[in-house]
């Protein structure tokens, strides 16, 4: 895929930007209930959202039984996008 289509994917909307935000914070991979509650936003919602984003090799899913864990990609490309999200980024814009 190429980077602009990334870029779209990651940033297309808020919730995909927030998504990015808590699972970089953790460090770790979540379940789609904990993310939709620390996000308060609906499952459906969050189940949407995270699969565009694994679709596109942005999020990597790992299925536990009936879980299905997310977390971010080590891919070169993903990191830079996390580079984005990180507030001292923005620092005198």
């Amino acid at each position: 895929m190429k980077w602009d289509d990334l870029l779209v994917e990651a940033f297309s909307n808020k919730i995909r930007v927030r998504i990015l935000r808590l699972l970089s914070s953790t460090g770790g991979g979540m379940n789609i209930s904990k993310i939709a509650r620390r996000l308060d936003i609906s499952y459906s919602s969050a189940e949407r959202n995270l699969e565009a984003l694994k679709s596109v090799g942005i999020l990597e899913e790992v299925r536990i039984g009936r879980v299905r864990i997310y977390r971010l990609s080590d891919r070169r490309e993903v990191r830079a996008i996390l580079r984005c999200l990180t507030p001292h980024e923005l620092e005198g814009l």
